[in-house]
């Protein structure tokens, strides 16, 4: 007898299963952030997804050029050759681009501008697709465990190659287990410092929409907003405890594995895991209307071996801290919907916290200190959300930034010049409208303008025009 009902158990998971990968978007024509598919019991599988796709076309400026001068003694001519008075670092997008001679090829100099970009994609969103399935056991009458994975997959080809694969990205993968004494989770998941920021980009603007493309020659999800005003917050292994919620306030605090800083610093060692924290403030007002405060941070320590100037005489190791806080605020009065985020910090990097970039360390390896500031607004009009924002983000120089080198058309080396230009703030503006023909389709089209500007006066500007569907569940 019990042999039997082991079976019948086994059977109705197979079901269960089945019903999972073939039928996941017919058990339920209610729109919810999960589709219960399968329950016996205490336990309960689900799925939660969406797949869709985009146009999206850009139009700008190619990556500057630095300008070239002819060293001090070089007659211009045939065999002159020029050199560059200075390099670009950071930010911007190294994206394929139509460049223009500036000279005569027969006179020995092939140096050209910055050129055009022009591109047109069929591309994934600020999502791309995902399926998430979940198990969740009721082991007690106050204690809850679950445990969920969610696969990521891009409609794109690598490098516009059609023969290239498109493996899946395996984004979230945790046990959680939750009671009246707050929660515990263990695996893969978002990390807790910028989380409010991105949070605002995606309810109020790129959910189902695409935002600045970032690597338009390339695949994978796209940024929105993130790098302009806004860190994302990223995916990351770790352990992060929860507690309860105590009128209105919730606090999250993790430990994450750490990340190897390599560049020009080699910061490719740590001594602990990544601390990061969030607090959050929620209040209803009235049955339509809520604010939302949070704020976040992260730390963490990083060294190297080898000389460090610093402590050259005293044998210990060259470290450095990186690190930043974040805050913002949410609010919701019936139908408008208004964020603001801010952030600031050394080491961050330009997209997302902790990034290797040439942003975010000088060519010492040194950190830059970063601050960011985002505001974004939706209305919602019956099934139409209408929403604009923007943000910047900036960089501060060290003074390792701020050397000089010889002018090399001075021969006697008395003129200085500025050896790098280092990037000194990513402006974004959105803009777009999403049309929620059911709880579950929704058509967007969106506008992005990037701008990128230089501490020596470089620039460039890129327009994003994108138009597509999702179907979720």
């Amino acid at each position: 007898m019990v042999h039997s009902r082991s079976s019948a158990r086994v059977a109705r998971i197979h079901l269960a299963v089945f019903a999972l990968f073939a039928v996941a978007s017919l058990t339920s024509s209610h729109a919810r952030a999960e589709k219960t598919l399968f329950k016996d019991g205490d336990w309960e599988i689900y799925t939660d997804g969406r797949v869709g796709g985009f146009v999206s076309y850009v139009h700008g400026d190619g990556f500057p050029q630095p300008p070239y001068v002819l060293p001090a003694g070089t007659a211009p001519g045939p065999g002159s050759v020029g050199v560059p008075l200075h390099t670009i670092k950071g930010g911007g997008w190294a994206l394929p681009a139509d460049n223009q001679l500036l000279n005569d090829p027969s006179q020995g100099s092939t140096t050209t501008n910055q050129g055009t970009v022009d591109m047109m994609r069929v591309r994934s969103g600020f999502i791309s697709n995902t399926i998430g399935f979940g198990v969740r056991d009721q082991i007690s009458t106050n204690t809850k465990i679950s445990g969920y994975f969610q696969l990521w997959a891009y409609i794109e080809s690598m490098n516009r190659q059609k023969n290239n694969p498109n493996p899946p990205d395996v984004r979230q993968g945790y046990a959680k287990i939750e009671g009246k004494w707050g929660s515990v989770l263990v695996g893969r998941t978002r990390t807790l410092y910028s989380r409010g920021a991105t949070d605002i980009d995606t309810m109020y603007a790129h959910r189902w929409g695409v935002g600045f493309p970032n690597a338009v020659d390339s695949n994978g999800p796209t940024l929105g907003q993130i790098g302009f005003g806004v860190l994302g917050s990223g995916f990351a292994s770790g352990v992060v405890y929860g507690t309860p919620t105590i009128a209105g306030l919730h606090l999250d605090v993790g430990a994450f594995d750490p990340i190897a800083l390599t560049g020009p610093g080699v910061w490719q060692r740590t001594w602990f895991l990544r601390p990061e924290g969030e607090l959050t403030w929620e209040q209803a007002i009235g049955s339509s209307s809520k604010i939302v405060a949070f704020a976040n941070g992260a730390y963490q320590e990083i060294y190297k071996g080898g000389y460090c100037p610093p402590h050259s005489q005293t044998g210990q190791y060259c470290s450095e801290a990186a690190a930043g806080f974040g805050y913002g605020v949410r609010v919701e009065i019936g139908p408008v919907h208004l964020g603001f985020a801010g952030h600031r910090g050394k080491g961050l990097g330009l997209t997302y916290a902790l990034e290797q970039s040439d942003a975010a360390q000088d060519k010492n390896g040194n950190l830059r200190l970063f601050d960011g500031y985002y505001g974004q607004s939706q209305f919602v009009i019956g099934p139409v959300d209408l929403f604009g924002g923007a943000g910047i983000t900036r960089v501060f120089l060290n003074a390792v930034d701020k050397l000089t080198a010889p002018d090399p058309r001075d021969a006697s080396g008395a003129t200085q010049v500025i050896a790098t230009s280092v990037i000194k703030y990513q402006l974004g503006i959105n803009a777009g409208v999403v049309y929620h023909m059911t709880p579950n389709v929704h058509f967007d089209l969106d506008y992005f303008r990037a701008q990128a500007t230089w501490y020596l006066g470089e620039q460039q500007v890129l327009h994003c025009f994108n138009g597509g569907m999702t179907f979720s569940w």
